[in-house]
């Protein structure tokens, strides 16, 4: 019995169905046109965002002392939280060496004001010593004159009155004598007037001393006055970390207390350096928690925006973030009102394009 030949089934056209569909959508993506210019976004049209940190409008300051010292004092009301005025003492210093050297300084004012009035006292009586030294001299002159006079007329009455010659040689001698004194007056006439210009010179040397010493004072008392430290003016006291009997230094990784000037909070965002020329003050602001998203918002603007493309202010950097990346900083002031801000707060910031805050 012959043996009848069956064609393909319906899977055998099914499959290959499959595969030429397979191959002509393949053929399709291959082929099909590219987008072209006009579905890129504008890049002018995308707005900016940045990161940032809340910051009082003045910059949060540390203070400490200009020296160091240990802590004798912690005036009333000296806290963590705590809002002063300007010129309020917040912690006093041990001053005892401040104070030596202000006695000390007291002290050299006090000699080089005494060597000042006897300088000047010396100048003031140099044109009467000049004078009485001339008058000396002149008296002098006009002894050496009379003897000179007297042996003269002894000399020609001697065919009258007979002179000894011992009587000659005594009135010589005392010529000589009178001459020497004259000399002698004639020198120190000489040398007075040489002196006449250090005379001055000892004054004015007298007076850079008192200056000096008057500095030097002055010096001591602003060093005894830095033992106490001041309020640089009204603000609020962030973290205050001194304690009665510790020692306190200038430049020391952790200052005593670290200071928020009053006014109100802005936000220092950091800008790429790839968003130059695409913001510009005036621009509106929107900034958000960085650790809530989908939380409050803050509305703002772009107050001012930095020439200085360099590295980050802060340079304590956290997880994540790259530590040689340039930004150009701005300075976005907020809105009055809104839920509260903690200085410090890190902050997303969308700086709106095309859109001006009023």
């Amino acid at each position: 019995m012959a043996e009848t030949r069956r064609g393909p089934g319906l899977v055998g056209i099914f499959g290959i169905l499959l595969l030429l569909g397979s191959i002509a959508f393949g053929a399709w993506w291959f082929y099909k046109p590219r987008a072209t210019a006009e579905v890129i976004v504008d890049p002018d049209a995308v707005d900016v965002y940045c990161s940032g940190r809340v910051d009082a409008a003045g910059q949060v300051i540390p203070l400490e002392p200009t020296q160091g010292g240990r802590v004798v004092r912690i005036y009333p009301g000296v806290v963590e939280g705590a809002t002063v005025v300007k010129d309020q003492p917040l912690i006093a210093f041990d001053d005892a060496y401040a104070a030596a050297r202000c006695n000390q300084a007291a002290a050299s004012r006090d000699g080089a004001r005494i060597e000042v009035e006897f300088a000047a006292k010396a100048k003031d009586r140099f044109p009467l010593m000049m004078v009485a030294r001339q008058s000396l001299l002149s008296a002098s002159a006009a002894r050496v004159e009379a003897a000179e006079k007297l042996l003269l007329q002894r000399r020609e009455q001697q065919s009258i009155t007979p002179i000894g010659r011992y009587e000659l040689e005594a009135m010589d001698a005392q010529i000589k004598e009178l001459k020497a004194m004259k000399d002698a007056e004639s020198a120190q006439v000489d040398d007075l007037k040489k002196n006449e210009g250090d005379l001055v010179l000892r004054h004015e040397a007298a007076l850079v001393r008192l200056r000096a010493a008057a500095s030097e004072l002055e010096l001591a008392e602003k060093l005894k006055a830095d033992c106490v430290l001041l309020a640089p003016g009204p603000g609020t006291i962030l973290r205050f970390q001194a304690t009665l009997g510790g020692i306190v230094a200038p430049g020391t990784p952790i200052p005593p207390i670290v200071f928020a000037p009053a006014g109100p909070y802005v936000i220092r965002a950091e800008v790429d350096q790839e968003a130059l020329g695409r913001v510009s003050e005036g621009m509106a602001a929107i900034a958000t928690d960085e650790n809530r998203p989908e939380g409050p918002q803050w509305k703002g603007k772009l107050k001012h925006l930095g020439g200085w493309v360099a590295l980050r202010r802060t340079m304590i950097l956290e997880p994540g973030e790259i530590s040689d990346l340039r930004t150009i900083e701005c300075l976005i002031e907020l809105d009055s009102g809104g839920e509260r801000l903690w200085i410090g707060q890190r902050m997303r910031v969308r700086i709106v394009r095309n859109a001006h805050a009023k």
